[in-house]
């Protein structure tokens, strides 16, 4: 059996078509994430809808969801799609809407949804990524829990700042304004 040795770089990556897959791609190897289930998916699509009203209603920055390539290095390449960012005018600067390469600076704000097949070191490998680039923020939603921790990235690494629970709202660190019902991120 042959073993495909060359890896991906930035310059085939950004001259293939587009894939229609969720995946990341580490040291120039793609790795396809898993199917999400029906649960992801609302979680994820609640997620957005809550997050694009803020926008909507003059929040600071552009609302994305999956597939995002966020840029973490290019050689060896290096890419992460969280579920939904969130990145500020002021970073997105005169980017053009329709620029298909990976998002180069970072945003503000990553939110991973925890599916069942993720491993804590699978995350804290994203996490490590996000952090290097100056992510300042990770939302991390816990559907089994139902709850939402807020992590910052720091130069002294990840700290957990919140955890949010039904009942209560999860608010941002770099977007004050943004607030979010724990009970909406679940709701079906």
């Amino acid at each position: 059996m042959a073993v495909a040795t060359d890896r991906l770089t930035y310059q085939q990556y950004m001259a293939e078509p587009e894939i229609r897959r969720r995946y990341d791609i580490l040291d120039g190897v793609r790795v396809f994430m898993t199917n999400p289930t029906i649960q992801h998916q609302e979680i994820q699509g609640n997620v957005y809808a809550g997050l694009r009203a803020w926008r909507l209603t003059g929040g600071a920055g552009r609302v994305i969801p999956a597939p995002c390539d966020v840029l973490i290095q290019r050689s060896p390449l290096r890419t992460r799609q969280p579920d939904v960012l969130v990145i500020s005018y002021e970073r997105l600067g005169d980017r053009s809407l329709t620029d298909p390469s990976p998002l180069d600076p970072a945003p503000e704000l990553i939110v991973e949804i925890l599916s069942p097949s993720d491993t804590r070191s699978v995350l804290d490998d994203k996490l490590a990524d996000y952090a290097k680039v100056g992510v300042k923020e990770g939302w991390i939603i816990y559907p089994v829990s139902q709850t939402v921790e807020i992590l910052r990235f720091t130069s002294a690494g990840t700290e957990t700042a919140a955890t949010y629970r039904s009942g209560e709202v999860a608010q941002s660190i770099p977007f004050p304004s943004l607030t979010l019902a724990v009970a909406d991120i679940f709701a079906s």
